[in-house]
């Protein structure tokens, strides 16, 4: 990890702060933070290369998000020339956010989104 240039704190992009709040309002999640791991699990699963978010409000300190570093070693193992692996984390947040918005205002599809991957 380069602690100089990666994120301390992790967010989410203006763009996709009502998927989330959607997601909270669906029921599923107890905290936006469950909610935003749920994200990225759902774009690490669809295939979600490397990236960056522009633009990222603070919700989440890295301590608080990662703190036994488990989602860092999953960064590391999925993306291996990944050199902060933070910054990749908030991408695939933001990038799981994005593909669950539909652009129609509804509730992101969780349980369909569950299925899918089982049968994949």
């Amino acid at each position: 990890m380069n602690e100089k240039t990666d994120k301390k704190t992790i967010g989410v992009v203006p763009e996709q702060a009502g998927t989330l709040q959607r997601l909270m309002e669906a029921g599923h999640f107890e905290q936006e933070l469950d909610a935003a791991k749920f994200a990225m699990a759902h774009a690490i699963e669809r295939g979600v290369g490397r990236g960056t978010s522009e633009g990222a409000g603070t919700k989440w300190h890295f301590g608080s998000f990662d703190s036994d570093g488990g989602l860092k070693a999953v960064i590391e193992a999925l993306y291996p020339e990944e050199t902060n692996p933070y910054r990749q984390i908030e991408y695939l947040i933001n990038e799981g956010l994005r593909l669950f918005d539909k652009g129609n205002g509804q509730a992101p599809d969780v349980v369909g989104a569950i299925l899918a991957a089982a049968k994949a």
